[in-house]
């Protein structure tokens, strides 16, 4: 059985690919997601928790260009 907690990434290869997954959520098709619709938002961020304790993301769309830091 591999160490680490229950619902916690064991490398950082999956680590990457959750974050990678993630963007590919948010920046799929033409549209943004219901939850992520520029319009709807007072400010121009909005701020993630990642499954699995990969992290919190910050999404912003400035000038219609996304953009994801992680910290």
């Amino acid at each position: 059985m591999p160490s680490g907690h229950i619902n916690e990434p064991q490398t950082l290869v999956q680590e990457r690919e959750m974050k990678l997954r993630f963007e590919r959520d948010v920046v799929r098709g033409d549209v943004p997601p219901f939850y992520l619709v520029p319009e709807r938002q007072e400010e121009t961020y909005k701020d993630f928790i990642l499954p699995y304790n990969v992290g919190r993301c910050r999404v912003s769309w400035a000038n219609d260009e996304w953009k994801f830091q992680y910290f």
